[in-house]
């Protein structure tokens, strides 16, 4: 794979990668699908464009990485299902915690059976989303912003992953606490599978604390948190709402410096604990740990690929014409779940799904 060209409303960003990786760059989308630079595309865009740069990537031949959410509603991602589908080009889901080994390795011994069957899935995080420096529209819910959007598709992809897939309902209670942010902060959900797993997912991301302290201070990007960072969130004025592009841009929380993962570990996104009938499965810092009659067993998995999982995934894709792993129809089904959520603090009442699709692995993808 090689990186050919890149696409950005700002003029800084524009130059800003022309200069840094010597390739070609455009003030639009449209330009560079126009441009005929490249064979596929990752669309990192606001979420209420995701449906409108996918569609035109596939008028374009052009395969496509959309990054979570898939879209705002069902009726976008089944545009952009049909239009990939219409045009014979591959649409990867992106930026799932699904890639990850460790799932992927808690997947594999829960479909494998050797615990028996799934019984409970508990997945809880707890961090500072809603206090790093965020736009107007990563902070309106009406635009695909807030935790149940922005957060609710990674805890929801691992729950549905690892739980086969089947969500048949889902209750939930979403909250806005704080004063400042007209959006969601947190979430607390129940989910029933059709197989009878029983799931909760619980989200708090108001910055009072980070679940990594009960992960071996180990966070999302395998990074640890050095040892002074403990109990350092609350510290420092608070956000008080949206902010521009310029103060954004120029924040430390946004640059590339602190994107790059360390890696030093497996990725934590919070707690996920798998209870099977003959055992409890929960990540390691260096795999998982299995809990059963003989003990617990750590098995080590390999460190994150980061978003190279989804490249790689798309490639597999292309070369075997197949459909990828994971697909815009696995994105729609976790949309339709995180969409449900949203609905039934609303209504107060249980809601029924019927979008969902079966978990597939890696290796049935690989073989299919």
């Amino acid at each position: 794979m090689e990186l050919t060209a890149g696409a950005d409303t700002r003029p800084e960003a524009v130059e800003e990668f022309k200069n840094k990786y010597g390739r070609k760059a455009f003030s639009s989308v449209e330009a560079m699908y126009d441009s005929g630079e490249i064979d596929a595309v990752w669309i990192a865009t606001p979420n209420v464009n995701h449906a409108d740069h996918t569609v035109k990537a596939a008028e374009h031949g052009i395969h496509i990485i959309v990054e979570k959410p898939t879209a705002v509603t069902l009726e976008e991602v089944d545009r952009m299902i049909a239009a990939a589908d219409r045009h014979k080009v591959k649409l990867v889901q992106g930026h799932s915690k699904v890639y990850g080994p460790a799932i992927q390795k808690i997947r594999e011994i829960v479909a494998g059976g050797r615990l028996g069957k799934v019984i409970q899935i508990n997945s809880w995080n707890s961090n500072d989303w809603l206090q790093r420096p965020r736009l107007a529209s990563e902070v309106d819910t009406s635009a695909g912003g807030g935790i149940v959007f922005r957060q609710g598709p990674h805890m929801i992809d691992i729950i549905r992953y690892v739980g086969g897939g089947m969500v048949k309902s889902v209750r939930a209670i979403t909250g806005r606490n704080d004063k400042h942010f007209d959006t969601e902060g947190d979430f607390t959900a129940f989910l029933e599978f059709d197989n009878g797993c029983a799931a909760t997912a619980v989200f708090n991301g108001y910055g009072f604390f980070d679940a990594a302290e009960l992960t071996w201070g180990i966070g999302e990007g395998g990074k640890r948190l050095p040892e002074e960072a403990t109990g350092q969130h609350t510290a420092g004025e608070r956000l008080k709402g949206a902010v521009d592009m310029e103060y954004k841009y120029a924040n430390p929380r946004t640059t590339e410096e602190r994107a790059t993962r360390e890696r030093s570990a497996q990725s934590f996104f919070g707690i996920t604990v798998v209870a099977c009938e003959h055992g409890i499965i929960r990540q390691s810092p260096n795999g998982i740990f299995v809990y059963s009659e003989k003990g617990r067993e750590e098995v080590p998995c390999g460190k994150d690929e980061g978003r190279a999982a989804e490249l790689k995934s798309l490639r597999a894709a292309i070369d075997e014409n197949r459909r990828p792993f994971l697909d815009g129809r696995w994105g729609k089904a976790t949309l339709e779940v995180c969409l449900a959520m949203l609905q039934s603090s609303k209504e107060r009442r249980e809601i029924a799904l019927k979008h969902q699709i079966p978990s597939v692995d890696v290796k049935e993808k690989q073989e299919a």
